[in-house]
């Protein structure tokens, strides 16, 4: 992407017919567009009405102008948008219109965001947090993405580098006294300094992916043996038939799965084929595969049928591949009973909705848990746990090194975890990260 010298331009709204349609423009020439319109550019952060006409002197529109001017605008150059009715005919021409300016060009995926880093207007969390609020199909992965776009991550990844970057440079400062000895006091000092780093990092490291479970959503697998109420589970969850329902044993015989919003996290929940002995090649596939979906699943709901003799030996079998987050549903209970079910299960008739309310709450209650804490919103993404794992090393090396003899080793160790920690924002290392990044915006993003 060419930050210097192309002023770009892209529709900031949605292709299509719309009351109000946004192109915005950016760059050197951004000032000189609305002369191409027979029209005036308004003054820095002023709006103006204006008539915009072309070449032949057809008017195209009556549009509102804004112009930003450097460096106060999102992106950091001069900024101008035209704020036009939004019909096709008239978003086609000025975008036509345009493309054939001198010095201007369509924006890419991404670009306005990539100029908004490049000068300075925001760092990686800042555009990660702009991809996530984008993205959000839920409220609480849209409050964890405001929560990172205000810092959540950004405040303590800068208050820790700070304080790595502080030791490092208290031991640059005593290397260059090779002769004198370093006080008791000072290797207290940061000694006390690191270790509580690490255990303030460590603690945030302890979220079981709490941020990352609800920016990318949980996985939910329904398991159990053959005609026990899978199916039906799932249509009633989903409240509209997702899967085909028969009382003919094996229907399922792939992957069902529905997209569902449970208490604001993204849910997807899969229906797989009944598992049993002696089935055929398709349906054996079919077993394998809900066998291979259950053990990569953050949770495993297995569904039995409680009138069954045998209902607790398939439970016992099936539980051995569903893993430690799986609760027990046991349903067909207006048939009856057989045996005790364990004080966890949650006895359920499909039939007439029986048990089906407090299944609900439990299901949500392991969902809620995904983001229970404050700690939710402040690891998100893989990348940022890598980085704070990468930080860890390098401090607990540094507080394994010994300071006396080789402060020069600790310091290099220090820099190391500053290093790692900078990654993060962006501060060190960021171009290799803003392709794969920008790449899921849109092109007036």
């Amino acid at each position: 992407m060419d930050c210097e010298t192309e002023t770009i331009f892209a529709l900031a709204t949605p292709p299509g017919k719309s009351a109000i349609a946004v192109i915005r423009i950016s760059g050197n020439r951004a000032a000189d567009v609305p002369r191409a319109f027979f029209a005036k550019c308004p003054e820095p952060g002023r709006f103006s009405i204006q008539t915009l006409i072309d070449g032949t002197g057809a008017v195209i529109d009556q549009a509102l102008l804004l112009f930003m001017a450097a460096p106060h605008s999102s992106t950091g150059e001069d900024v101008i948008e035209i704020h036009c009715h939004g019909g096709v005919a008239v978003t086609q021409t000025l975008l036509s219109s345009l493309s054939g300016l001198a010095g201007l060009r369509p924006a890419v995926a991404g670009e306005f965001t990539h100029r908004m880093f490049h000068n300075g207007k925001t760092d990686l969390l800042g555009v990660e947090s702009l991809a996530d609020i984008i993205e959000a199909d839920t409220s609480r992965q849209l409050t964890q993405a405001w929560a990172q776009m205000r810092g959540a991550l950004r405040d303590p990844v800068t208050r820790w580098r700070k304080a790595v970057i502080n030791s490092a440079a208290e031991l640059e400062a005593i290397i260059d006294f090779p002769d004198e000895e370093i006080p008791a006091s000072v290797v207290a000092s940061i000694g006390e300094r690191v270790n509580a780093l690490v255990a303030e990092i460590s603690g945030c490291l302890d979220d079981k992916r709490i941020g990352e479970r609800v920016r990318d959503g949980v996985h939910v697998t329904l398991l159990g043996p053959v005609n026990a109420g899978k199916s039906t589970l799932l249509n009633r969850i989903a409240n509209r038939p997702v899967a085909i329902v028969s009382s003919e044993a094996g229907t399922t015989r792939d992957l069902v799965s529905v997209g569902l919003d449970i208490v604001g996290v993204p849910v997807t929940l899969i229906d797989t084929a009944g598992i049993r002995q002696n089935a055929g090649a398709v349906e054996s596939e079919g077993i394998s595969r809900a066998l291979s979906a259950a053990s990569e699943a953050d949770h495993t709901i297995i569904v039995v049928d409680g009138s069954r003799d045998d209902w607790q030996k398939e439970y016992a079998t099936i539980a051995e591949s569903a893993g430690k987050e799986h609760f027990l549903v046991v349903n067909k209970t207006d048939l009856g009973v057989t045996g005790t079910p364990p004080d966890n299960a949650i006895l359920m008739s499909l039939s007439d909705d029986r048990g089906f309310e407090e299944f609900l709450d439990q299901l949500a209650a392991k969902i809620v848990q995904v983001n229970s804490t404050q700690k939710s919103a402040i690891i998100t993404r893989a990348r940022h746990r890598q980085a704070l794992e990468a930080t860890l090393l390098g401090l607990e090396a540094g507080l394994k090194g010994n300071l006396e003899q080789s402060p020069e080793l600790v310091a290099e160790e220090f820099r190391s975890a500053a290093t790692a920690l900078g990654r993060i924002t962006g501060e060190i290392d960021a171009e290799d990260l803003l392709d794969a990044i920008f790449s899921s915006f849109c092109i007036g993003k």
